[in-house]
């Protein structure tokens, strides 16, 4: 008989049960926990695009007790209450289903089964194949010509059908509720009969057809023991029975056109995104299509922009969008500026020229422009010989400061979040537009938060002019020295070759090298060497392993060397030359304000902030980083033990804070202390591990990581951290005041009021809330320590510029900041950079710590020499 169509019935308990612990650890900003309501969507969404109905529903249980709990006191007794956490999330849940409007069913009195039961009883007679989404055996029961089951499994879904089941258990759908009268159900609590487990009620189902019969024949049931506990336990066989079958008869208001499936209601599901902070499955909506709603003209003539000027100036704020021919502004040629002053309409100037066609708007200094991507705006601008006057303001830098672990915090991503709109085209001259009107929207809500959550001077008056201060050391570069590189590649090459030979003769025959699988089968299986750890793919051959089996066999240092030399030669070595500027000669790197969660800058393409200097091969990389001119210098200025300096200054602590403004050395004085001797007699290994505990106080580092590191028992590490905070007890009162406001607020924040939120500080997982807290105590002072260095960057860039000195800044690695110094303006250079980071000027004040910040200075001809 052919169908009227498909109807999908979900078990919504099940369904959440599922979801809950399927996720781990995901909650909101403000800590709403949110695993469940995320598993529940992606979850529907894969249903609904695989199996394809054409009606859907889902029943619910209700907490009340059931006409089951009625008939007998013990049903479900044993089972554990629904967990807070998912408790919390099922009024979001129900939520998001009528968002995606898809019916809900529940009835005091009664299960989700039961309701299941009933719905699919009636929609047979409707004429349509029902299909039971649950993993519960008691909806076999229900298996008919039209009914199937939908069952859950690791890998997705498998339809049990009549068929199906015959298979398993060689019964029919209607000997179901009989067989778990038999054998009982433990989730449920269905006593059924003691001993008597899956087989032996299945088998006893084949061979009588139904509890009637085998109670008729009890003196054909083999085993005596068997048979006694069948006769001993009849009352309860019933009950079981009672318990087992679905009351299909649950009193509903059934409609079966309202259960045609329709389209989600996509404002309601994007404001319900938004608040449970889900960006991918926001981003992954239907977004509205800007181009339609957004009118953009295309100017014919350059002079055309002059007609517009008055109107742009009227508005006293303006949107601009560069397209851009490659995402690199060093590289890019400019197709086209995209303009917005009034939101629905943008300006589209077209070619190289647009640049310069906007001179007299790019010198108004009472005209705010808004540029996403600010700080390419001002290499694009430097490039044409331009520059922009007056206040910047970008919304990707705006973004990061109120959420830096937004997913994204470019326009396309930001304008679907905010908007649910897309600014993305294939012409990118159109995108650019779009773009510029998104950002003239969204620019002023972005302000009114920023304003609300006091980030005004951190936005305004360090990271919006960072950008370009980061724009002018992109430009410049870093020198290079290309024979350095060749020759270290030839002797690195040549190093690889020898590695390689040493390492098929240890394992006996030739491999790759660089495959985990055959590397995994030389040790383990070849070698026979113990396995250390497994991932999901078999025997781990990561570093840790490597160090522990070099203990016990050469092989594995020789991979270790290789390993080494290999990243080397192919991460830098081989690398750095491809990605020198034919144009300049100089390496110029990416750097990004909008990357790490601690407000530190990071760099790409290359990455310098990662090139190492451990061994002697990474020393010889640093010496290819040369100054652009011969004649110039490198000065290195680090600031010293900054981030311990900062936790004498949050903690207040007299003793931390009296051994920093004396100038003695921190190791020492903690070493002499933790270690009951004088700081004459702090031996080198004493000092090293006093250094290891101080700093790892900063990172909240427990007795086991602690011990780890230094290769003690934990109980003595324990004894080192216990006798620290004796020694300096208002870190340990900062700590744990730093942590209980996280804990309470949701975020920690530096002394400049930036926020790190970390909703993870009240996840259920132990291991994730340790490392939140963790977090949560490191934060404040390496958050803090990178608004410090930012600040001193702004300030050096404005001294430089006002003594019209040559040297200039060039790179920015985590503490230090690299110049490049001609040699007769070394001596004013090394006074200026010390005394700027010193004390840099935020919002017309020096910035002062209750300890001395303290610059240190190194000069070399190369990196290596000024950071040696």
């Amino acid at each position: 008989m052919k169908t009227k169509g498909k109807l999908f019935l979900i078990d919504g308990s099940s369904f959440c049960y599922r979801a809950f612990y399927a996720i781990k650890n995901l909650s909101t900003s403000k800590g709403q926990p949110t695993n469940a309501i995320y598993g529940v969507i992606t979850m529907l969404k894969k249903l609904l695009e695989e199996g394809n109905p054409d009606y859907v529903a889902v029943a619910f249980d209700l907490p009340k007790p059931t006409f089951r709990h009625q008939r007998y006191e013990g049903y479900k007794g044993h089972r554990k209450p629904m967990p807070d956490a998912l408790v919390s999330q099922i009024p979001w849940i129900k939520e998001v289903l009528q968002a995606f409007r898809i019916p809900l069913f529940e009835r005091e009195g009664y299960e989700a089964d039961d309701i299941l039961g009933t719905v699919a009883s009636r929609a047979v007679t409707e004429g349509l194949e029902v299909y039971l989404v649950t993993g519960d055996k008691d909806a076999y029961q229900l298996l008919g010509p039209q009914v199937k089951v939908y069952r859950p499994t690791r890998d997705g879904y498998e339809i049990i059908d009549e068929e199906a089941l015959y298979e398993r258990w060689r019964l029919r759908p209607t000997q179901v509720v009989d067989l778990m009268a038999l054998m009982g159900d433990d989730v449920d609590a269905i006593p059924g009969v003691p001993g008597i487990g899956e087989k032996t009620a299945v088998e006893l189902m084949q061979k009588f057809g139904s509890v009637e019969q085998l109670l008729a024949r009890l003196k054909e049931v083999p085993g005596d023991s068997r048979r006694a506990a069948i006769q001993e336990h009849q009352e309860q066989l019933q009950l079981s029975r009672e318990l087992a079958a679905l009351d299909m008869q649950v009193p509903l208001d059934l409609d079966f056109a309202a259960l045609t499936r329709t389209e989600p209601d996509q404002e309601k599901l994007r404001q319900l995104f938004q608040t449970l902070e889900f960006r991918k499955l926001l981003a992954e909506l239907s977004p509205k299509a800007s181009s339609q709603a957004v009118k953009i003209t295309t100017l014919a003539s350059a002079d055309a922009i002059t007609d517009f000027v008055p109107a742009i100036r009227r508005s006293g704020r303006l949107a601009l969008t560069v397209a851009m021919s490659d995402p690199h502004p060093m590289q890019a040629q400019v197709l086209g500026v995209g303009l917005c002053w009034e939101s629905g309409s943008g300006i589209l100037l077209e070619g190289e020229s647009a640049l310069e066609d906007l001179k007299v708007l790019w010198k108004d200094s009472a005209l705010v422009k808004v540029c996403p991507s600010l700080k390419e705006t001002w290499v694009l601008l430097d490039r044409h010989g331009l520059r922009m006057e007056g206040a910047c303001a970008d919304p990707s830098l705006a973004s990061y400061l109120l959420d830096p672990a937004r997913p994204s915090h470019r326009m396309p991503g930001l304008a679907q979040e905010f908007f649910n709109e897309s600014v993305e085209s294939p012409d990118p001259l159109q995108a650019a537009a779009l773009e510029a009107e998104a950002a003239f929207r969204l620019m002023p809500q972005l302000e009114k938060e920023i304003q609300e959550k006091s980030l005004e001077i951190l936005f305004r008056q360090v990271e919006i002019p960072l950008a370009e201060v980061l724009a002018k050391m992109e430009l410049h570069g870093i020198g290079v020295d290309r024979a350095e590189l060749e020759a270290l590649s030839k002797e690195m090459s040549r190093t690889l070759e020898r590695l390689t030979s040493e390492i098929h003769a240890l394992a006996g025959e030739p491999f790759n090298i660089n495959s985990p699988k055959q590397l995994a089968q030389i040790l383990f299986e070849r070698l026979k060497l113990p396995v250390i750890k497994k991932t999901k793919t078999g025997a781990s051959t990561d570093e840790e392993v490597l160090r522990r089996l070099s203990t016990i066999h050469d092989l594995p240092a020789k991979l270790l060397e290789y390993r080494e030399m290999h990243k080397l030669s192919s991460t830098y070595v081989e690398a750095l030359p491809k990605l020198i500027d034919p144009k300049t000669g100089r390496l110029h790197t990416s750097f990004n304000q909008t990357v790490t969660a601690t407000g530190r800058l990071s760099s790409s393409n290359p990455n310098l902030q990662n090139i190492p200097i451990r061994t002697e091969l990474s020393r010889r990389i640093r010496r290819a980083f040369v100054p652009c001119d011969s004649t110039n210098l490198f000065l290195a200025a680090d600031y010293s033990q900054i981030e311990l300096r900062i936790m004498a200054h949050l903690s207040g602590d007299e003793r931390l804070i009296e051994a920093f403004c004396k100038g003695e050395d921190i190791h020492r004085v903690t070493a002499a202390e933790i270690f009951h001797v004088t700081p004459q007699e702090v031996t080198g290994d004493q000092r090293s591990a006093a250094k290891t505990i101080n700093f790892g106080i900063i990172y909240g580092m427990s007795p086991f990581g602690l011990s780890k590191e230094l290769g003690i028992p934990p109980h003595e590490a324990e004894s080192f951290i216990e006798r620290y905070f004796q020694r300096y007890p208002g870190v340990r009162r900062y700590l744990d005041q730093s942590l209980a406001q996280a804990r309470a607020h949701g975020y920690c924040t530096t002394l400049f009021s930036r926020r790190r939120y970390i909703p993870e500080l009240k996840a259920k997982d132990i291991v994730v809330r340790q490392f939140a807290e963790r977090t949560a105590i490191n934060a404040p002072i390496q958050g803090s320590a990178a608004d410090l260095i930012k600040v001193a960057m702004i300030s050096i860039d404005r001294a430089l510029a006002g003594r019209r000195l040559r040297s200039v800044m060039i790179l920015q690695v985590h503490d230090e900041l690299i110049f490049d110094v001609p040699s007769a303006e070394l001596e004013p250079m090394k006074k200026l950079v010390k005394e700027t980071m010193e004390a840099p000027m935020l919002a017309g004040q020096p910035i002062r710590l209750e300890v001395p910040i303290e610059v240190k200075l190194k000069i070399g001809r190369n990196w290596f020499e000024a950071s040696a």
